[in-house]
């Protein structure tokens, strides 16, 4: 088996999981990257949206993009901040508590699926083995976990990369 094969099954499995993950929740009205932001909201009452960014590591305008639709969901609200107005805080409601629990038990259902099987010991072997290309990929961190700025910055060159290669096919295609 070759490094490419593995990365290309690496990646089938990432896209399965979000398959699976979509087709569970038909009626859920939750956005695939909706529920950790539901859940961080839910465990940090009165955060902002600078700061779920930066947990999620995923750009403010994105948040921003989805704190709003879940507002006008009624699943959280935003209180301005007393001390700084321009600083809005976030609650979740009572309806976006039991979506979230709702979607957490399909997720966790769909994880359980996933690794159905597989022993105990084959599990923390592989375990290692993501923690080392985790160390690999991201040698400065530690092997469990990649801060988030670096997320983010690893995330923003990826779409520039991305963005570069679209205008480079786009502008082959036309000449």
């Amino acid at each position: 088996m070759t490094t490419n094969e593995l990365a290309a099954k690496l990646k089938k499995i990432h896209l399965l999981r979000r398959i699976y993950i979509q087709k569970s929740q038909p009626d859920a009205e939750l956005y695939f990257g909706q529920l950790p932001i539901l859940e961080y909201i839910r465990c940090n009452d009165g955060c902002t949206q600078i700061e779920i960014a930066e947990k999620l590591c995923v750009t403010p305008a994105s948040i921003s993009t989805s704190t709003k639709r879940l507002q006008k969901a009624g699943l959280l609200v935003k209180k301005s901040d007393p001390d700084n107005l321009r600083c809005n805080r976030l609650s979740i409601t009572e309806e976006g508590i039991s979506r979230c629990d709702n979607n957490r038990t399909m997720i966790d259902g769909i994880h359980e699926l996933m690794f159905k099987d597989i022993p105990k010991d084959e599990l923390e072997a592989f375990d290692r083995t993501l923690s080392k290309i985790l160390h690999n990929m991201a040698p400065d961190s530690d092997s469990d976990s990649v801060r988030p700025m670096d997320m983010a910055a690893l995330a923003i060159e990826v779409r520039r990369n991305e963005e570069q290669l679209k205008k480079q096919q786009s502008s082959s295609n036309n000449a």
